[in-house]
């Protein structure tokens, strides 16, 4: 009797040993990346104190192929397809679904009279994903996506704040960041037997989202900034003057050249819709709003000193600047969105992220964009010929 239990025991062990090394087979030769895990879904209530301006019930959900946005058509005839990558200001993390700036551009150009393409936006951008990590993503989401007409890119503001944080380097290497830390799915990193380390447990979470489609809910979303806004404003070091930028503009420059000719590689329009932020002489209670520009990550350290507003404007227009000078100097257009949304704490809830009505003034200019570019270039490719992920 204990020799047949050890035996069934053993060839459990092994059965299970056996489908570990082939699931980790799988991952690895499918090489998928994804910023959202496909078909998950998120509930959060955000902290009211914290962002009295904001609907507290926020709605994140993604489609199969990662993806922050509806379910693509099956056959996908006559869309539209358009992917936003970024930073925080278009993910919108603190935005319902429906109130993002892509879904509110989603809504308008589905919305336009006589549309001959239904149009899918489809948002994969990341919190604090500076533009050298957007380039390698890109590399490896475009290629297996269903085609792509038009990229939409807003990037910039989160490699000023990825300067700061990391102390304002000298020199900054051309290499990109470690893309892992931006994605909730990749083949990336090292296995292990530990039961939320195995590739088992990956393809069983993807499994699950596909079949029952659990909702994660979370509660006090966001209720840190209320620390970071008095560490901000209790502060006593606050800078006037920043090093020489000219780092932080050389690669901004060289990394978004490199994006935009990825992102053609494998869409036919590429636009760059240029950052809005709060634009203005910042009142006392807009500065208390505010909690980033530190040196050093206010999420893992007390920073012992931050940058004022004048420095970061100023900062902004030279990275603006150099992003319309790459977009001229590589063919593709452009979209200043600051005339769009009035710098007001109606339509911001800090210096760079926007309420629902700003996000709404975006979406919509950026949908007058698109249907402007699409009406000077009908032939954009047609979206049934790519590949699925599945």
């Amino acid at each position: 009797m204990i020799l047949e239990i050890t035996l069934i025991a053993g060839a459990a062990a092994a059965g299970l040993a056996t489908a570990e090394l082939l699931a980790r087979v799988h991952l690895k030769r499918k090489a998928e990346w994804f910023v959202h895990a496909p078909r998950s879904r998120t509930e959060n209530r955000l902290h009211a104190s914290a962002f009295p301006r904001l609907p507290q019930k926020v709605r994140i959900q993604a489609n199969r192929e990662g993806e922050r946005g509806g379910e693509l058509p099956r056959p996908p005839e006559q869309l539209y397809r358009v992917l936003v990558a970024g930073g925080s200001a278009a993910e919108c993390y603190m935005l319902d679904q429906a109130n993002s700036w892509p879904m509110v551009t989603e809504q308008i150009l589905n919305g336009t009279a006589g549309r001959r393409r239904l149009a899918h936006v489809g948002n994969m951008a990341c919190s604090l994903m500076p533009c050298r990590s957007v380039t390698p993503l890109i590399e490896k989401v475009l290629p297996r996506l269903r085609s792509v007409d038009v990229v939409v890119l807003m990037v910039g503001a989160s490699d000023l704040v990825d300067w700061f944080e990391r102390e304002t380097p000298a020199q900054i290497a051309n290499k990109p960041a470690h893309l892992q830390l931006f994605c909730s799915e990749h083949p990336g990193g090292r296995f292990t037997w530990k039961p939320s380390g195995t590739a088992l447990y990956r393809v069983c979470r993807r499994l699950k989202n596909r079949v029952l489609r659990p909702i994660v809910r979370n509660t006090d979303v966001g209720a840190s900034r209320l620390k970071h806004r008095t560490m901000r404003a209790t502060c006593q070091n606050m800078l006037t003057e920043s090093p020489d930028p000219a780092p932080l503009l050389e690669s901004f420059r060289f990394h978004l050249t490199a994006l935009i000719r990825s992102c053609e590689t494998n869409a036919a329009t590429v636009l760059l819709a240029r950052q809005p932020w709060l634009d203005t002489e910042v009142s006392a209670e807009q500065e208390l709003q505010l909690w980033n520009f530190g040196q050093g990550s206010p999420f893992r350290m007390q920073p012992e000193a931050y940058y004022s507003t004048k420095v970061v404007r100023k900062l902004m227009l030279e990275l603006d600047r150099v992003a319309q000078e790459v977009a001229q100097a590589e063919g593709v257009a452009s979209l200043d969105l600051r005339p769009e949304v009035p710098s007001d704490l109606d339509h911001y809830y800090d210096y760079l992220h926007h309420t629902p009505l700003g996000a709404q003034c975006i979406g919509a200019a950026i949908a007058s964009k698109l249907t402007e570019l699409e009406a000077d270039q009908p032939n954009l490719m047609p979206c049934a010929s790519g590949r699925s992920s599945e």
